[in-house]
């Protein structure tokens, strides 16, 4: 909980509430699941031949052979879109990002790309992205969908900050829909004659199929003409188009098992700037596909979603529209095409049938879903139940025409009965949610403090009514799902292996010091022990003991080196007095920087350290809760023996 950007009297009286809430409250969790259940995830998280995984597509757990899954990936990465590289290429990436960031920045005199730039010359701990499979269940074979985490990468946060650049540059057509409200509402106006005939189509595997050098020329011609760009960012054109070619050619490489790829061709899914970019690749290919007039295959109707296209065409000409789309980019950009059955066609998750000359819609589920959605006994705010059958309930409304909303509100209260939902509350919420207006007005933004808390049934919904009482907004964020708990299709990083860590240095004379870093715990006490080593080599020096190494010659006296590293470090202070072995401990993890810095403060002052300061400033308000529930107390194990 911070409340720093809010006013002191303000961030007084909340965390004078909060604490005395939490010392009254039980602030514990009750076990969500029982011995057998435990038991049984337990058990699957130890199966080592099985990978378990979510499905592409329909909300599943997949169950796969291990063995399977990996001949399934390597045969995908036995292709001409990647190539097998000999080692890691992280850190070269890395190197060669800041050395383009740093031009850019003093180029461009842009903060962002300045804070992108400091934050990989900082952070060292950025791991190659990981590559695993979803598997396609509605479609034959289950064939799986390659995805690469973006997690933590090199580019992550510079591929978000360019998506944002680039996202107003599309979505100006007269064919894009960005939902199936739009898509719905355009076909209100349509009036469809017995010769005409809806086809839908989509591209092959389109972000592995994306022509980069095509993309970026496509993009540099739009940022040209974009009278809108320097109120985006200071960034020119060529910078922009630069640094996306960096983060889809330099940086666009992956792990999986313990193999390394780059990907020759296309965007990878799993990164923010794919999405974009195969946007304004389609709106490309679709300006192309349709240039002159008068052509017997144009469609009357033309909406598109990325890849997904839904047409009507004149009845016959569906294959000469599919060879058109085809011809586009031979061998390269593939689509496939849906006919009208039974004069229905479904389009994302919209059902279109004709109906005379007009267009009905309903709601669509493929084959393979599997209407399951949270359940009603899950550790979550009521609010969040609520919210389930609401959305479920605005999209029916959405969608269906009158003569299909009922049976659409059937299936729901049935679907959601099967999870557990009580049939009074889903009928009450479905029919508060029926009868509320419309067109409401946007409520306007709150300028209420906001706070983010752990939810614990009960004491959130207390914390909740509170804030509404004395003017605060309490988030509540819900613990770790059973899908993160036992999947496994992704490699687990080992604890001391992650970025984020409030740890302890403890001596073997029992002296402790806390501290705090954004990178491994291995990296930061590299740091240490590389400050210890300048201490003891300048000590060698002093005394007369110092075998002479290459490397350049020392340009202080040994004492005054000696004292300026001790200033720098209390570890280096005490064991240049004690001579016994360092052990390391994790003690809480947190990606965070504020919240670290408050948790490394809040160990110090309730433990006895050889730190010389205190850490951040803390609020004395917690001092009773921390005191009586012993939450920030380091236990005492025994050290390793030597």
């Amino acid at each position: 909980m911070i409340l720093t950007k809010t006013e002191p009297g303000k961030a007084a009286e909340i965390k004078g509430i909060i604490p005395s809430s939490l010392l009254q409250l039980n602030r514990y969790e009750k076990p969500n699941l029982n011995r057998l259940e435990r038991d049984v995830i337990k058990k699957l998280r130890t199966k080592k031949d099985l990978v378990i995984t979510k499905a592409d597509k329909g909300n599943v757990v997949v169950l796969l052979d291990k063995s399977h899954y990996v001949d399934e990936m390597l045969s995908l990465l036995n292709s001409a879109t990647y190539m097998p590289i000999q080692s890691d290429p992280t850190p070269q990436t890395r190197t060669e990002l800041r050395g383009l960031l740093q031009i850019f920045a003093e180029q461009s005199k842009e903060d962002t790309i300045s804070s992108i730039r400091n934050r990989l010359y900082y952070v060292s701990n950025s791991v190659c992205p990981e590559l695993y499979g979803l598997p396609k269940v509605h479609k034959p074979g289950v064939p799986l969908r390659p995805v690469v985490c973006s997690v933590n990468r090199v580019t992550s946060h510079l591929c978000t900050y360019l998506k944002s650049i680039i996202q107003p540059l599309t979505g100006g057509r007269s064919s894009h829909v960005t939902n199936h409200r739009d898509f719905c509402a355009a076909l209100k106006s349509i009036q469809i004659s017995k010769t005409d005939f809806m086809v839908s189509s989509d591209v092959k595997d389109l972000f592995t199929s994306i022509l980069i050098p095509r993309t970026l020329n496509v993009l540099q011609s739009l940022l040209d003409s974009d009278s809108n760009l320097r109120e985006r960012t200071k960034l020119s054109p060529f910078q922009i188009a630069k640094l996306v070619s960096f983060c889809m050619c330099e940086g666009n490489s992956f792990r999986f098992q313990e193999s390394f790829f780059r990907q020759n061709d296309g965007a990878p899914m799993g990164s923010p700037l794919s999405p974009v970019l195969a946007e304004l690749f389609m709106e490309q290919l679709e300006e192309t596909a349709f240039e002159g007039t008068d052509n017997p295959w144009a469609p009357r109707l033309f909406k598109r979603y990325v890849d997904d296209i839904f047409a009507i065409v004149k009845k016959g000409q569906e294959d000469a529209l599919l060879e058109q789309l085809n011809s586009i980019f031979p061998g390269q950009i593939v689509f496939t095409i849906e006919k009208e059955e039974g004069k229905k066609l479904p389009f994302l998750d919209v059902l279109v049938h004709r109906k005379g000359t007009c267009l009905k819609t309903t709601v669509h589920r493929k084959p393979a879903h599997s209407d399951r959605y949270l359940h009603f006994l899950s550790h979550h705010p009521i609010s969040v139940k609520r919210g389930v059958v609401t959305g479920m309930v605005d999209r029916a409304v959405t969608i269906c025409d009158p003569e299909f909303l009922n049976s659409e509100l059937h299936h729901i209260a049935t679907a959601l009965q099967e999870n557990g939902y009580p049939q009074n509350f889903v009928a009450s919420t479905i029919t508060r949610r029926l009868h509320a207006p419309r067109d409401r007005p946007n409520d306007e933004v709150s300028s209420d403090p906001v706070i983010t808390i752990p939810y614990y049934c009960g004491l959130g919904e207390h914390l909740q009514r509170l804030g509404r009482q004395h003017g605060y907004r309490a988030y509540l964020k819900s613990s770790p799902s059973l899908r993160s708990l036992v999947r496994n299709d992704k490699i687990r990083l080992p604890f001391e292996d992650r970025p984020g860590v409030v740890y302890e240095v403890k001596c073997g004379c029992n002296a402790s010091y806390i501290g705090e870093t954004g990178n491994t715990l291995l990296d930061r006490f590299g740091e240490h022990m590389k400050a210890l080593s300048s201490y003891r080599t300048a000590e060698e020096e002093l005394n007369g003991t110092y075998r002479k190494r290459r490397g350049r010659p020392r340009t202080i006296p040994p004492l005054e080196a000696m004292e300026k590293v001790k200033n720098r470090s209390a570890v280096v202070e005490h064991s240049s007095q004690c001579s016994l072995d360092l052990h390391l401990r994790i003690i809480c993890r947190e990606s965070q920087f504020r919240l670290r810095q408050i948790k490394e403060s809040l160990f110090i002052r309730n433990n006895p350290s050889i730190n010389r300061d205190k850490g951040v400033e803390d609020s004395s308000i917690w001092t009773a809760l921390i005191s009586k529930s012993g939450c920030c107390s380091i236990p005492t194990d025994p050290l390793p023996s030597p």
